[in-house]
């Protein structure tokens, strides 16, 4: 399943204003005839770049220098170990259990993820991950 996000806003009216609207008439016109999902999620309810800035520069580099892992593999452990597997409904109405994700989280729920792993990295493996008042993040 193909997905893409469309930035956009919901003005004072509750009318959709989007941020490109001629993207949204090329995604629209790529699917005709086909049956999509819509979903509508608030900005300030995602996680900050600051917090995967955090997480990606220091939690996953620290766990992955230690257990001698990608970054990449890291992340997937990290997300295995401490999140839920999410269900999807397909538009026939089956349902697939999907890998976790961070990408939906919260900030709260991010922030929570990210002390699981901190938690974790010192518990199992001995590991003391700084917390992010205690580090300066470089992109």
């Amino acid at each position: 399943m193909l997905s893409k996000r469309h930035a956009g806003r919901v003005n004072e009216q509750g009318e959709l204003v989007l941020a490109d609207p001629t993207a949204w008439r090329l995604a629209v016109a790529r699917n005709k005839n086909r049956a999509v999902w819509v979903t509508m999620v608030r900005v300030q309810d995602a996680h900050t770049i600051s917090q995967q800035r955090y997480y990606f520069g220091v939690v996953v580099a620290l766990v992955a220098e230690y257990i001698g892992e990608s970054r990449e593999d890291t992340h997937e452990l990290l997300k295995a170990e401490h999140l839920p597997k999410r269900e999807i409904e397909l538009l026939d109405e089956r349902r697939l259990t999907m890998p976790p994700s961070t990408r939906s989280l919260t900030i709260e729920q991010y922030t929570e993820y990210i002390e699981r792993c901190r938690r974790w990295a010192a518990q199992f493996l001995g590991l003391s991950i700084p917390d992010a008042s205690q580090v300066e993040v470089k992109l």
